[in-house]
């Protein structure tokens, strides 16, 4: 286990995104996991109060995944789903807006913001497989941690 001391969300790399996935990458999606279940502090009788949950995560999944299907390789197919890809940000943004208005200290604000940076660099079929493979990642880790339902 090689999790980031004071994780930050900040230190995604898009190049993750648009190049490929390493063990860096897989270090940082660990560290998210582990992070996004808010156990930072165990000995806190607080702790995971503030986690992002399993049915969060696979609302934003679900869709990522409707999308990876459809695509292809075909280059007209892209372009049909680019508009869709485009639409994950608004998405996302929403799914945490609905959260953070229930529980202002979400770790979701963060899992947005990592998400945002990642959909930003998404111009291609390649970046878009890459960006599912991150969120795959991200959940599974966040299961191996014992993220709640």
């Amino acid at each position: 286990m090689a999790l980031i001391q004071n994780f930050r969300p900040n230190m995604f790399s898009t190049d993750w995104v648009t190049s490929k996935i390493d063990d860096k990458a897989i270090d940082y999606l660990e560290s998210l996991g582990y992070y996004l279940c808010d156990k930072q502090r165990p000995d806190d009788r607080f702790a995971g109060r503030n986690a992002v949950t399993t049915a969060q995560l696979r609302n934003i999944f679900a869709e990522v995944k409707r999308i990876e299907i459809k695509l292809d390789g075909n280059p007209e197919t892209w372009s049909e789903l680019e508009t869709s890809i485009l639409l994950l940000r608004p998405k996302i943004a929403y799914n945490a807006a609905r959260v953070l208005s229930k529980s202002s200290q979400s770790r979701m604000k963060d899992l947005r913001e990592v998400l945002e940076t990642a959909l930003t660099k998404v111009k291609k079929e390649d970046h878009f497989k890459n960006f599912s493979n991150i969120l795959e990642g991200i959940i599974a880790y966040h299961k191996v941690y014992g993220g709640k339902d």
